[in-house]
């Protein structure tokens, strides 16, 4: 008789981490969204334990301070802010950026980045979403080849009795 044994790791589950108290983060995370209700130029939106801020500005000087206001905000409300994860990208509008404006938070510079993936999509500056394509074909190459080890095991196992 023979055995066969299938070994694979899961990565699925509730979005990072929140399943144990997800009602007491969506009354923390609705206070600090309550702080933009009213700002016409930053938009703020929660998902999972994660934020979005989207700013509307003309030039990166007045990007700068509208974002550095908008993270003032945010420094209140959350003094243990994970710098390390923060990230901001710029997307054109007709012209290349020029510039890179300083954000900070908790006087701490947010990393720019050319390529920022949040809520599982990824966003690229010429918004072309081929990083985020990509990053699908990767994912759909792992299922597959999941799927064929699966099938094996099933054929085995088929195959013993």
């Amino acid at each position: 008789m023979r055995r066969c044994k299938l070994v694979s790791e899961y990565n699925v589950g509730v979005p990072h981490g929140s399943c144990e108290l997800p009602i007491l983060w969506l009354l923390i995370a609705n206070e600090a969204l309550n702080k933009f209700r009213v700002d016409t130029e930053v938009k703020v939106q929660a998902f999972a334990d994660d934020f979005v801020v989207l700013i509307g500005s003309s030039g990166s000087y007045h990007f700068s301070q509208i974002g550095t206001s908008a993270l003032a905000k945010l420094e209140k409300w959350a003094q243990d802010f994970r710098d390390k994860k923060s990230k901001f990208t710029m997307f054109k509008r007709r012209e290349n950026i020029t510039h890179i404006p300083t954000i900070k938070i908790l006087s701490k510079r947010i990393q720019f980045t050319k390529e920022l993936t949040c809520l599982g999509l990824t966003f690229d500056p010429n918004s072309s979403w081929m990083p985020h394509l990509n990053k699908l074909k990767d994912k759909i190459t792992k299922l597959q080849q999941k799927s064929t080890e699966f099938r094996r095991y099933l054929v085995c196992k088929s195959r013993s009795y």
